[in-house]
């Protein structure tokens, strides 16, 4: 392999290995809990709190109930034994029971309604849990995939360096000098291929003088717009 095709092939091995680094990050950075499972964490959290708070709602209502019940039947229980009779006594009494029985009646009413918020509270909840448990066998599966690339791309990432370590011994130092910097200012292509009389870097036609110095000097010859290193196959 001469010269210009040692830098070439260097060159090769170097944008490979940039594209598996750049991968490599990519993947690392899915690595984790993504947002779809921490939406629908979320939405569980959301879903339990709403549930929780209903059941305290119920279980508010249904003691408020009960202390209605046992006050009421106290009440009644004072107004017909019979052992009051005095009437403005027994008048206060029927007010009294009247005013329970509306407490009763309104604490019923708002008992259903919680009670039938909570029915859907709990639907909602098992929902929220289903779709929680789908999201997750999901992500494992994604992380379980992004592993198995990560660890592949690491391997080859390894494989790539200890390649291009052996062909950069093939490059003097003075060439690989040149070869950093255009890398530098060229966005990682140094060298650029003769393609039809024309620089694969910049797509500018090459003069014939040029194009036949590159074709046949070992010394390396660069383009006379993008300043590349010219290669020709």
């Amino acid at each position: 392999m001469g010269r210009i095709a040692d830098l070439y092939a260097l060159q090769e091995l170097d944008l490979a290995l940039e594209a598996r680094r750049r991968r490599l990050a990519e993947v690392e950075e899915q690595l984790g809990e993504d947002e779809a499972l921490l939406a629908a964490r979320q939405a569980w959290d959301e879903a339990q709190g709403a549930h929780h708070e209903l059941a305290a709602s119920q279980r508010e209502l249904e003691w408020q109930l009960q202390e209605a019940e046992e006050r009421l039947g106290l009440k009644e229980k004072k107004l017909y034994g019979g052992s009051i009779t005095n009437p403005k006594e027994l008048q206060g009494l029927q007010e009294e029971a009247m005013s329970l029985k509306r407490h009763k009646g309104q604490a019923e009413e708002g008992l259903l309604v919680v009670m039938l918020q909570a029915d859907e509270a709990h639907r909602a909840l098992l929902h929220a849990r289903e779709a929680l448990n789908r999201e997750e066998e999901e992500w494992r599966g994604r992380q379980d995939a992004l592993q198995q690339e990560a660890e592949g791309l690491r391997q080859e990432i390894e494989r790539l360096s200890e390649q291009r370590a052996r062909q950069a011994k093939l490059v003097d130092p003075a060439t690989q000098s040149l070869y950093d910097f255009l890398r530098e200012r060229r966005q990682g292509r140094a060298v650029a291929k003769v393609e039809r009389g024309l620089c694969s870097g910049c797509r500018i036609a090459l003069p014939t003088s040029l194009l036949q110095q590159a074709r046949v000097s070992t010394d390396l010859v660069q383009c006379g717009s993008c300043e590349r290193i010219l290669y020709v196959s």
